[in-house]
């Protein structure tokens, strides 16, 4: 299948036994039970059609049909047929905001007379620290709140690394997405861990806390730099490792949970998208949670930085029967309702965090896979 922003090529197939085709095609609309439109195509066991005039960034349902009519006289009744109902999600604009695992943000509106980069749209450009690509960064409803995407360089492309939203309040972004897979463009080559802590460049510095060395506390806790996207989650390409080294990607994590069932966790993540290959693409999407009186660290330069009260991670893994073309999806998501211990997480509902943390996370997977995966405990 072929997609673009306002268009996409759909096929179909028979398989005859009895009676003549007269007429085949498609139905289709933005509902899996209205499919309020439909083209004709070429009558032939396989067949095609192409769609025009779609709205960018938008889910499609469609079904294949043939009508039969019996064999001999050709005025006898009509027998309609029809396909399997399937759907596929037109490109956006916006197509950095617009991948799966990307919660519903408030980005300001963007249009042609924007800053353009790698076939996308954003609102400013940054040049990576590591590496000769750019990241973009989105404005949003919010001043203090700005959307960035982080890119690297792969088999000649540019590849999006990692979005997330940041938060010049709390120092910290509220929520980090990014797929992966073994495969593809997120490969494990096993680049090892760079240790490359640096400034966001997309991300004024004001904003971001000084971590060219530790948190420090007065209260006695011990906080370390606790990644959001895990520098194991990245060991495509060095550059792409080293941006999980940027400043934003940082929360003051209590030791104990940062060594002991956070990094469990993140081994299981990791686990999971070593046997993701193929159509399959693990997304995931991991944050803190600020919630009642906060703690704080401090940052090298005697900041004082908000310390998150607990944190969340959503997986959500998908099926693709072709590019573009989702046919699976099941999820879960896991829930440390401390940052103050070496405890196991909760395992909930997608939905359930999304009631805590007031995202909607998903928004981009067609609302008929993504309610069900995201009321389930999919045991990954």
């Amino acid at each position: 299948m072929n997609i673009s922003q306002t268009g996409a090529t759909l096929s179909g197939s028979y398989s005859l036994t009895a009676g003549t085709v007269t007429e085949t095609g498609f139905q289709y609309g933005i509902s899996s039970t209205s499919l309020t439109s439909s083209i004709s195509s070429n009558i032939a066991a396989s067949f095609s059609a192409t769609l025009s005039g779609l709205s960018s960034g938008t889910t499609y349902y469609y079904r294949a049909y043939a009508k039969v009519h019996g064999t001999g006289d050709k005025s006898t009744t009509v027998n309609t047929f029809y396909g399997s109902t399937q759907s596929f999600t037109t490109a956006s604009l916006n197509t950095w905001l617009s991948n799966y695992e990307i919660p519903a943000t408030r980005a300001a509106a963007l249009s042609a007379s924007n800053t353009l980069y790698a076939g996308r749209y954003c609102h400013d450009t940054f040049t990576e620290t590591y590496g000769s690509t750019k990241a973009c960064r989105y404005n949003t409803s919010d001043a203090n709140q700005k959307v960035v995407t982080h890119t690297y360089s792969y088999n000649s492309k540019v590849v999006r690394n990692y979005s997330f939203l940041y938060d010049k309040t709390y120092k910290s972004a509220l929520w980090v997405a990014y797929a992966t897979s073994n495969s593809g463009d997120f490969e494990d080559n096993n680049v090892s861990r760079n240790d490359a802590w640096a400034y966001d460049p997309a991300i004024d510095q004001s904003w971001q806390p000084n971590l060219g060395s530790a948190y420090s506390s007065s209260n006695g806790r011990s906080y370390d730099r606790g990644h959001q996207v895990a520098s194991n989650d990245r060991q495509t390409t060095t550059e792409q490792n080293q941006q999980t080294f940027y400043y934003t990607n940082m929360t003051p994590q209590y030791s104990s949970l940062n060594q002991g069932q956070w990094v469990e966790l993140e081994k299981k993540v990791q686990g999971v998208a070593t046997v993701t290959t193929g159509n399959d693409t693990l997304y995931v999407v991991t944050g803190p949670l600020f919630e009642g009186k906060l703690e704080s660290a401090t940052d090298k330069n005697g900041a004082s930085c908000p310390a998150p009260s607990g944190y969340w991670k959503c997986l959500m893994k998908c099926t693709f029967s072709s590019p573009g073309v989702m046919s699976a999806a099941v999820g879960c998501a896991y829930l440390f309702d401390t940052n103050s211990s070496n405890i196991a997480p909760s395992v909930v509902t997608i939905d359930t965090i999304e009631s805590r943390t007031g995202f909607d996370f998903f928004v981009n997977v067609p609302s008929t896979l993504q309610n069900a995966a995201e009321s389930q405990t999919y045991s990954f």
